[in-house]
């Protein structure tokens, strides 16, 4: 799966498949849809208004996109590939302080803003100390600011002709930065090369020019943002909605009979609930790409039973790309608990805390050198300095935070997070294990478990968790339940049932909120 081909920029292949298949769907989002003929004509009508702007391809003034999945923004960020200028898609489930501070960061220029969004977050970066000097267009109708630049008011004016440049492969092709994000922000820098062979490499898992491809999450994350962009690479259509429900994935998997589809833990599970995935979805084979969270061994064999169609679990994150990849549906069960072995030009290393290379079977932290690693972090040499890792022969490694193990046949094992372990009583306590057991009692639908502080232990486990539709399990059930299936220093002190937990753009579960909003309640444990 992985290239060793000369650099091709995703520009030059759009404008091919403009030039070869004018009238194939390019891209849809809530039943609307470009072709790829029409893709291209607004996408140079832009990046001509762009340039009139003052941008330049390679330049260190940004374009921003804070606005949900649309058609719009697609327009925007295929603009930005075309020009050679850094997008910045920002995420929207955070607080407009932490989106100021990203657009601040990021030197954003030129930010295309929802309507409903801009109030809020003009009043933020006009709180920075440095303020914002750039250019704000909206996305939808003015609101209530009557001065408004509206978006396609804005790219009908008179520009100019496009004139393309060669995309050089060590640009800055996006920032991406975290949808937790507090204090200091940290854009991960992402080069053009980088990007490129990422796409590559996703042609492995069923992405071809005929695929038809549904990702459930925002263009803001990664994982979003990789789909799109994929599927133009090798010229499938991309299917997305403006915001994710279970019902309406089952709509457009069963109406545009999707081939390929990229699903998080949360919406994969969303998705196979909700009324009609039976009937309609259930019997039409489709490739499934899950990642952003660890699934349970059981919940991986659920999947495979109840949905026909390669299943493939990925293991990776947004400074690494692709890692690892179990195929679920070709895998034994004694290795369902695992996230595969490493893709192909990838090398994963296990460090403890003095950077000593652990044996096979011991715990660690993983570390991992490939092609598509990061660029770097936007601006923080000092961060990028201690993320990285140098073996033998000076090659670089990023290290992941994530406490794993490769086992003798060379798959990788997750442990936890790093900073997440929970320290009770001396002993290192993995949250991801409890998760483990908790996320396979009947009721439970979605489970974080946070150390809060105990006067015996430090630190004890509490477990924070949402029920399965109709399910009427109760908190002490649920505890005592888990504790009968955990090791002594594991047990839970608590479960606390709640209606949903705060989650990022990825569907990553954001533990810091929780513990913030729950550390008055629980207060000092025995």
């Amino acid at each position: 799966m992985v290239s060793t081909a000369p650099f091709v920029s995703l520009a030059d292949r759009i404008r091919a498949h403009a030039s070869a298949t004018p009238d194939k769907p390019a891209v849809a989002c809530d039943g609307r849809s470009l072709t790829y003929l029409l893709l291209v004509n607004q996408v140079e009508a832009l990046a001509a208004r762009i340039v009139a702007s003052g941008l330049t391809p390679g330049g260190a003034r940004r374009v921003g996109i804070l606005a949900a999945n649309s058609l719009d923004v697609a327009v925007i960020l295929a603009s930005c590939q075309l020009l050679g200028v850094t997008a910045v898609p920002l995420p929207m489930l955070v607080t407009p302080d932490a989106q100021a501070r990203m657009i601040r960061d990021a030197q954003v220029t030129l930010l295309f803003c929802q309507a409903d969004r801009v109030a809020n977050v003009k009043s933020d970066l006009d709180a920075l100390d440095t303020g914002f000097d750039g250019r704000m267009i909206v996305l939808g109708d003015r609101g209530t600011d009557p001065e408004a630049t509206l978006f396609q008011d804005w790219l009908r004016s008179d520009a100019g002709a496009f004139i393309s440049p060669a995309i050089q492969p060590n640009w800055v092709s996006d920032l991406i930065y975290s949808s937790g994000t507090t204090g200091i922000p940290k854009g991960i820098a992402q080069s053009y090369e980088g990007r490129a062979k990422q796409w590559i490499d996703l042609g492995g898992f069923g992405i071809d020019a005929g695929a038809r491809v549904l990702q459930t999450v925002s263009l803001s994350s990664n994982f979003g943002l990789s789909a799109l962009l994929a599927a133009w690479w090798w010229g499938g259509c991309l299917f997305m909605m403006s915001k994710f429900s279970g019902e309406q994935a089952v709509e457009v998997l069963k109406r545009e009979e999707i081939s390929v589809a990229f699903l998080p833990p949360a919406t994969l599970i969303r998705t196979m609930e909700a009324p009609g995935f039976e009937a309609g979805v259930k019997a039409r084979e489709c490739v499934k790409i899950c990642a952003g969270a660890p699934l349970s061994a059981s919940q991986k064999q659920l999947v495979v039973d109840a949905w026909p169609g390669p299943f493939y679990e990925v293991y990776g994150q947004t400074e690494t790309a692709s890692v690892t990849v179990l195929p679920v549906h070709a895998t034994a069960p004694d290795k369902l608990g695992s996230v595969g072995k490493p893709l192909p030009g990838v090398d994963i290393r296990i460090l403890d805390d003095e950077d000593h290379e652990m044996e096979v079977g011991e715990e660690g932290e993983i570390a991992v050198h490939s092609t598509t690693l990061m660029a770097g972090y936007h601006g923080q040499k000092e961060s990028d300095s201690s993320t990285h890792w140098r073996d033998e022969h000076g090659r670089r490694f990023v290290r992941t935070g994530d406490v794993g193990r490769l086992d003798d046949e060379g798959f990788l094992w997750l442990c936890d997070r790093k900073k997440d372990m929970i320290i009770s009583g001396g002993y290192n306590v993995f949250p991801a294990d409890i998760e483990k057991v908790l996320s396979d009692h009947p009721a439970v639908f979605e489970v974080a478990v946070i150390g809060f502080p105990s006067h015996k232990w430090g630190e004890t486990p509490v477990a924070i968790v949402t029920l399965q539709r109709e399910a009427t399990a109760n908190a002490e059930e649920l505890r005592d339940w888990a504790n009968a299936r955990l090791g002594a220093i594991q047990r839970l002190a608590a479960v606390r049932v709640v209606p949903e937990l705060p989650s990022g753009g990825m569907g990553k579960i954001l533990k810091r909120q929780l513990r913030a909003a729950f550390a008055d309640a629980i207060g000092m444990l025995p």
